[in-house]
């Protein structure tokens, strides 16, 4: 029908950069809510990560394909715990910053697409499942990625507009010696994202997104080649 479709099989390295602030409430320890001692509302975290993956996909029809990733996360935390001064009867701050952790990260999902003449637009759901190294906490996460672009002539430049919505796992859970902790975590789901698509000579492709929220920022890069 005079349309070229994109080789059917894929493989990328996935590289991701993301800091994110999240506030923090609802401590417990062992069960036991310490209200009292950390107020809600007085603490949060900075979260500064890396990731590093391999993603491969595969189109099973030209409007549907799925994908999964496997990687690694260094994530590293400017944690400030707001603690009751029953004393003084106002909050302390109690500041931990630089507190490192190593993750693994794994993700499946699918891809929908349309396009007509030099417009298209995709929309891409992830389940996220990342298991911390050494505190027994396992998060899980919603990704969804809807984008609209368009193609810059016969160049093999695209360039993309959309947004993304991560929906953390609201309950964060661990374990440090003999103590279990929980706290509840909240941040903004939406952020803004603009970047640019090319795709090069001998079905090689490479994309640069940046992304922007109320509570977060981010750059994606991706190389990858199609079979």
């Amino acid at each position: 029908m005079g349309i070229k479709l994109p080789k059917p099989i894929g493989i990328s390295l996935f590289t991701h950069q993301q800091e994110d602030l999240m506030n923090l409430s609802d401590f417990k320890v062992d069960g036991e809510s310490v209200g009292d001692l950390l107020p809600d509302g007085a603490s949060q975290t900075v979260n500064t990560t890396s990731i590093i993956a391999v993603r491969g996909d595969v189109w099973l029809l030209p409007f549907w394909g799925f994908n999964a990733m496997i990687g690694k996360a260094i994530t590293t935390s400017d944690i400030s715990i707001g603690v009751n001064d029953l004393l003084n009867d106002n909050i302390a701050k109690l500041e931990l910053n630089g507190m490192a952790t190593t993750s693994t990260i794994t993700s499946v999902g699918t891809t929908l697409a349309y396009g007509h003449k030099q417009f298209f637009t995709t929309i891409d759901a992830q389940y996220v499942s990342t298991a911390v190294s050494g505190v027994g906490v396992d998060l899980d996460a919603l990704v969804v990625t809807p984008l609209v672009g368009f193609n810059i002539g016969d160049s093999g430049w695209k360039v993309v507009v959309g947004g993304q919505y991560q929906d953390y796992q609201r309950l964060l859970k661990g374990q440090l010696a003999d103590i279990r902790f929980s706290a509840k975590q909240t941040s903004s789901r939406w952020s803004t994202m603009v970047g640019m698509q090319k795709e090069f000579s001998d079905n090689w492709e490479a994309s640069l997104m940046a992304q922007s929220g109320k509570t977060r920022e981010g750059v994606t890069f991706m190389l990858g080649k199609r079979f």
